[in-house]
């Protein structure tokens, strides 16, 4: 089992992206956990990690690269995996603010990167190639005995997947597969989270705005753009920056900045969403504000019975979460963390990584304020079992005080 720990409580870096600086590019080898904590996550800066997944199962096996030029190892793929419906996006229909999705079997999508050459003017069964993008597929948790990569260090403190994952609900960990000119709308990613996104093939390009960029590109009706280009975000003042993602590099996309991607080759990618002590502050102030919206959409119907219920449901299906999935999140990291505390022992995050000493602090001094602030702020009035849930949790920190306080 690798340690992740954090070498100092309290981050001396406080600078943020200027204008006129780049999106810093980093080695995975040369790179510590403390850096990227201090430097990245704490910040909310964007980084490239480059050469992530040089050991990785996919990396290797995926992609013949006796090929030239390398190309998808079809028949591995096929000989590995089932051949199971998988979710595709069609880059071509534009569904409010997504491209509209249709099911596949996964043979039948793998087949269309069989054709020799590859060029935009072929044809498939179907139709376009360059229109269907495999995306969000959650083969990990449909097959979770093939190891085909493993998280990076750098992105293991992860309280969402760790929650939906261990106890078998759901989790935030895709593939994605798409052939030269399928891309991602411009969009800021679920729930406000961070996210990683490694190429295990292919090139990207990637637009990135710094949070509050977006709202330079405001239509008259107050909505953003489906999709962007470089003229209209220079002709629109904005500041963002430009990523040309190779082969085997990570990008590390913080909280809530907007960005757009486009596969410039045949590209394939291992991604995850994910937050926790760092942003976890950023997910609840979405999380209220979202609800806030929720309650005055439905405003006039305030005096009908389970007026709060009813705005929790919408809010989860809106938003994806709601103030249950939250609570129960940081209830569950909350005991884990006090275990291994209590216990000693070194309760594994994803992919048999431990967290040290002061990461265990770190995460529940970060649970201990937000709580706090819940409670102080009367948010949780109206849900008094979420409430009690809360005070047992402070109580439960309280134990450990003085620790915390070293």
């Amino acid at each position: 089992m690798d340690e992740i720990e954090i070498l100092s409580q309290t981050s001396t870096n406080s600078d943020t992206i200027s204008n006129n600086e780049e999106i810093e590019r980093v080695s995975f080898k040369n790179i510590s956990y403390d850096y990227f904590f201090h430097r990245f996550m704490q910040c909310n800066r964007a980084v490239v990690v480059e050469s992530v997944a040089d050991e990785w199962e996919c990396y290797k096996r995926w992609i013949d690269r006796t090929k030239v030029p390398p190309r998808l190892n079809v028949t591995y793929l096929k000989e590995k995996l089932l051949n199971v419906p998988v979710p595709v996006a069609d880059c071509g229909k534009q569904h409010y603010n997504t491209h509209e999705k249709i099911q596949l079997a996964l043979f039948d999508f793998l087949n269309t990167w069989e054709t020799e050459g590859m060029n935009d003017h072929q044809t498939s069964p179907l139709e376009q190639r360059g229109r269907y993008y495999l995306k969000d597929w959650h083969l990990r948790s449909e097959k979770p005995e093939y190891s085909f990569y493993r998280t990076p260090d750098l992105f293991a403190s992860d309280w969402l997947n760790e929650y939906l994952v261990e106890k078998s609900i759901d989790d935030y960990r895709f593939v994605y597969m798409g052939p030269k000119g399928t891309w991602t709308g411009f969009h800021a990613d679920v729930f406000g989270s961070y996210s990683w996104s490694v190429n295990i093939f292919g090139r990207k390009l990637w637009y990135l705005l710094p949070p509050g960029e977006e709202q330079k590109l405001l239509t008259s009706f107050k909505n953003l753009p489906f999709s962007v280009t470089e003229e209209e975000l220079k002709n629109a003042g904005v500041n963002f920056f430009s990523i040309h993602q190779e082969p085997g590099e990570a990008v590390f996309i913080p909280s809530g900045w907007y960005h757009q991607v486009l596969n410039v080759e045949d590209a394939i990618s291992v991604n995850h969403n994910w937050f926790n002590g760092c942003n976890v502050a950023i997910i609840w102030n979405n999380l209220r504000d979202a609800l806030k919206d929720v309650c005055r959409e439905i405003d006039d119907c305030r005096d009908m019975e389970n007026f709060n219920e009813h705005c929790q449901l919408m809010l989860k299906a809106s938003f994806g979460m709601d103030y249950t999935d939250f609570f129960s999140i940081l209830s569950y990291i909350c005991d884990k963390r006090l275990c291994n505390l209590h216990e000693g022992k070194n309760l594994e995050q994803f992919d048999k990584y431990v967290l040290g000493k002061r990461h265990l602090f770190f995460d529940l001094i970060a649970i201990h304020k937000l709580l706090s602030e819940a409670i102080e702020m009367d948010y949780l009035t109206c849900y008094p079992k979420l409430r009690d849930m809360t005070v047992d949790c402070l109580k439960k920190i309280c134990l450990e005080n003085m620790c915390l306080k070293d």
